[in-house]
């Protein structure tokens, strides 16, 4: 996710769960009532989505309308203009069911951009 065109944040939506999480590799970037504020479609608008994405009408009474919650978790942190880099690597690690690499530190990034 993007955050006003200079912050890239990962979030990975857990529909079992109702829950989002959020990675933010520079804390304190976005401070917390900012992030209530770009948060608020996702976790309002994803139950909407469920019922109204559900193929019969059993399997939108498998939903509620209620909103999802969210948590920042814990992150690699990373420096400015790094953030696009690092929020790729979580959903690569996420999708794979693999840890985020101790190797990917500002120091490495320009080889890994290669």
């Amino acid at each position: 996710m993007n955050y006003k065109n200079n912050h890239w944040l990962t979030i990975w939506i857990s529909i079992p769960r109702r829950h989002i999480v959020v990675w933010d590799n520079i804390v304190g970037y976005i401070r917390q009532a900012q992030l209530d504020q770009v948060m608020a479609p996702f976790v309002n608008m994803v139950p909407y989505l469920l019922v109204d994405c559900a193929a019969t009408i059993e399997e939108r009474c498998k939903y509620s309308l209620a909103p999802f919650t969210y948590v920042v978790a814990d992150a690699p942190q990373c420096e400015s203009g790094d953030c696009g880099l690092f929020a790729l690597k979580y959903i690569e690690c996420q999708a794979l069911g693999l840890p985020f690499p101790g190797t990917l530190q500002h120091k490495n990034n320009k080889a890994i951009r290669e």
